[in-house]
């Protein structure tokens, strides 16, 4: 099948979404949260249910706006979560994930193919301000931050300790 072929309700690899929430590929019906819908009204995983129609690993099958508040809920709460801070380790992770045969989805794939050089490294670095583990782009120079935030906070870091002087 083919990126955008006509799969049950709705488009291969296509996630279907409007203000009502999300195309259920099996039924046709909208969810906002449509990998609890999958596996309750359809009995399969969201994994399995993304590997069927084609649709990204990476992307979450919960509508806009509920996807919104879990983060906002979520990154309310992250500091407080300090066992999983510490005991995070993406590269376990990964070598978890890759034993157990648990590949890309075909849109993925695809994606992944269609913009060479723009893969994970697949090496993991230690942020120099959060320390939290990362896998920078292979495209990219070499990082020592995990994000934008973490540079600019180590900068004014820096900076400030030099007008201390």
């Amino acid at each position: 099948m083919n990126l955008g072929d006509r799969d049950g309700h709705g488009h291969y690899g296509v996630l279907d979404e409007d203000s009502d929430g999300l195309l259920c590929h099996e039924c046709g019906r909208r969810f906002t949260h449509l990998g609890l819908h999958a596996w309750k009204g359809h009995g399969i995983t969201a994994a399995d249910y993304r590997q069927e129609h084609g649709l990204a690993r990476s992307r979450g099958l919960v509508a806009t706006s509920t996807r919104n508040a879990l983060t906002h809920n979520a990154r309310r709460s992250f500091a407080t979560k300090k066992a999983f801070l510490t005991n995070r380790d993406p590269a376990a992770a990964t070598a978890a994930r890759l034993s157990n045969n648990v590949g890309m989805s075909p849109a993925g794939l695809a994606a992944s193919r269609s913009r060479p050089g723009q893969g994970r490294l697949g090496t993991v670095v230690v942020c120099g301000w959060c320390q939290s583990q990362f896998c920078p782009l292979s495209g990219a120079r070499r990082r020592r931050f995990c994000s934008k935030s973490c540079a600019s906070k180590a900068t004014r870091a820096t900076a400030w300790r030099q007008l201390k002087k």
